[in-house]
């Protein structure tokens, strides 16, 4: 490629994308951007070689900074049409220090994608004697659904964590309505994760599988985690979208309806969820 002198020549440059401060509209903003995601990879790593070279900060930085300042222009799903590749295809999962974990080097993995990605499928083909697959969905209103006899035999590490400093997590839908958010859904998961990677750490003799959106979510700093295993299924977000929709009706088929009106909605979540796993993929 050739070398440019200057951010005039980079940008005019149809091969690549990046995101300028010169941009005045979100509208503008998430269409550099998702054409930058649905570049080939060769094309990524130029476009983000001229964002550092001229801006100081790679494409998805300079989006992160722009995207709180500037106001939306329209409805998001009106005016803005999904890139064809990235949305749609699939990445390869990534396996980061999968041999340490299968040597027993590392003993918890940790396991990211979005919801329907095939998170748990994965996990239950790893599961055996000697691992616990712990799912993180069952850390809200758990008392509802196990008893404390039942999280035992379910995995000694959740089972400890709600017999510990977990307790005041225990409760079910009744005690959840007297408890802000902040004392809750927002402090269980980051408590849970801390908890066992001490608790891995104290019982080599086992493995541990740890899976849930709630890791990207509430953990923005991907190297929390680089001295642990981590799995990130690469399920584009529109194939994950549409299993976990599939899922949830055959659950309840009385859903059907309001899942096809909420899924327009769900979609801008799902593309903030993609810019956080890939943050991840990454690192």
């Amino acid at each position: 490629m050739e070398k440019y002198t200057n951010l005039e020549q980079a940008v005019s440059d149809q091969s690549l994308a990046i995101v300028t401060d010169r941009i005045t509209t979100q509208k503008e903003l998430n269409r550099v951007y998702f054409r930058y995601k649905a570049l080939p990879r060769k094309q990524k790593r130029f476009s983000n070689y001229y964002s550092n070279e001229f801006l100081g900060h790679n494409v998805p930085e300079m989006y992160v900074l722009l995207k709180d300042e500037l106001k939306p222009d329209n409805d998001f799903l009106e005016d803005w049409q999904l890139p064809s590749d990235k949305y749609v295809v699939s990445e390869p999962d990534l396996y980061y220090r999968e041999e340490s974990f299968n040597s027993g080097d590392t003993n918890i993995c940790f396991l990211l994608g979005h919801s329907g990605s095939g998170k748990s499928v994965m996990a239950r083909t790893l599961e055996g004697d000697d691992i616990d697959h712990i799912e993180l969905d069952d850390l809200l209103l758990t008392k509802d659904h196990f008893t404390m006899e039942e999280l035992k035999d379910y995995s000694d590490m959740i089972c400890s964590f709600f017999s510990s400093e977990g307790a005041k997590y225990y409760i079910g839908l009744e005690e959840r309505n007297s408890i802000p958010k902040e004392e809750y859904e927002d402090r269980v998961f980051v408590d849970f994760v801390n908890f066992a990677m001490d608790y891995a750490g104290q019982h080599r003799e086992k493995r541990f599988i740890i899976d849930g959106i709630w890791l990207y979510l509430y953990f923005e700093d991907p190297s929390v985690f680089e001295d642990y295993t981590v799995f990130i299924k690469g399920t584009s977000f529109l194939k994950s979208k549409i299993r976990a929709t599939k899922r949830e009706m055959q659950r309840d088929r009385e859903t059907l309806k309001d899942r096809k009106e909420m899924f327009g909605r769900e979609v801008r979540n799902y593309l903030l969820d993609e810019d956080k796993i890939d943050r991840y993929r990454s690192y």
